[in-house]
């Protein structure tokens, strides 16, 4: 039978200890991983308090045939796990806590699932493919990097989001993923630097945060934009209220021709047509969206992140541009980074279901 171990469990002896598998996995009996029988009762009478705030890791096995499992790191005495489901054109993690859930791909560090008590929180486009027949992925949380926007040379809002990033298991926990991207020979083609980044995601028991660190790794400065061109599900686009810290702000109208800088006099922000705009200098801060049909979220966007970018293909059915809005924490300016020296912003999004 093939199997993974806990190890360095302590208090718990290893023997025996075997986890199941992803339910998404096609194993069938002569690949599965489950607790026996032998460990169980002991595993329930101890474990509780001898592994409390330990995560299991697994190790990458196959059985006699090549097939391998979903790798878990699954944790043992609480209500959290954290799943790398590896089968399919795109591998990704599955993140647990208490009645909270999310999905994170590989592909482009991408978070395209946040639930809380089965309530989705995250948008998808109507287009979106997840088989693998698109370059990256239409809706979600895309992390845009080292461009925001148009570029000259690199595509358009980058190369990190069409990507596959790795997976650090030793750096990930219950409840919690670490996701890296490191320069490749194509990448130094376009933006030639040696750099490092790093996308974690924590899912807490109602509360889902995320933290995206850029490091210089090269001997000269790096320049960048970058940003989180967020897609959140809503109920109705026409009965959405935004609310942030928006009054005095300067908001730039990006449909217009020329674009062209104002002040802002509110502190809501209502969509009725096609909008791409852009509010600056409003962020580190909280931005909430009002749902009538749902509840409200609570985007609380920190350190790098300095502007909001709000996003609706209004009248475009083929999108589904009634049921998702991007709100998005950015840096639109670009960032001069020192050789060796680090860059780091966070968003957390704390919901309230109605």
């Amino acid at each position: 039978m093939s199997a993974f171990v806990l190890e360095n469990v302590p208090g718990v002896s290893s023997a025996g200890v075997k986890l199941q598998a992803s339910s998404q996995a096609p194993c069938n009996s002569a690949t599965s991983m489950r607790i026996s029988e032998a460990s169980r009762s002991s595993l329930l009478a101890g474990a509780a308090a001898a592994v409390a705030g330990w995560v299991g890791r697994s190790r990458n096995v196959r059985d006699a045939k090549g097939v391998r499992p979903a790798r878990a790191v699954t944790a043992v005495a609480r209500h959290a796990g954290t799943e790398l489901d590896e089968y399919g054109p795109w591998s990704f993690v599955k993140l647990v806590n208490g009645d909270s859930e999310a999905t994170v791909y590989l592909r482009g560090a991408h978070v395209t699932s946040f639930k809380v008590a089965g309530v989705e929180w995250i948008g998808m486009r109507a287009d979106c493919k997840l088989d693998g027949t698109k370059q990256n992925i239409s809706g979600g949380i895309p992390i845009c990097f080292p461009q925001f926007g148009p570029g000259e040379v690199i595509v358009q809002h980058g190369f990190a989001r069409n990507m596959d990033w790795k997976f650090l298991a030793e750096e990930s926990s219950d409840g919690v993923c670490v996701l890296e991207l490191t320069e490749t020979e194509e990448t130094k083609k376009v933006w030639p630097h040696e750099f490092r980044c790093k996308f974690k995601v924590e899912l807490k028991d109602g509360e889902l945060d995320t933290s995206l660190k850029v490091e210089n790794l090269s001997k000269s400065d790096c320049e960048f934009s970058c940003g989180l061109h967020s897609y959140w599900n809503v109920s109705d686009i026409d009965a959405l209220i935004v609310k942030g810290d928006f009054n005095g702000c300067m908001k730039t109208d990006r449909t217009a021709d020329p674009p062209t800088p104002f002040e802002y006099k509110q502190d809501e922000i209502t969509i009725n047509s096609f909008a791409d705009e852009m509010y600056g200098k409003v962020l580190p801060g909280t931005v909430v969206l009002e749902d009538p049909g749902k509840g409200e979220l609570q985007i609380k966007s920190g350190g790098g992140w300095k502007d909001v970018v709000v996003w609706n293909p209004y009248g475009d059915d083929k999108v589904g541009y009634k049921t998702f809005v991007c709100v998005e924490s950015v840096e639109t300016e670009t960032v001069s980074l020192a050789a060796g020296k680090a860059w780091e912003a966070t968003m957390d999004l704390v919901p309230r279901n109605k």
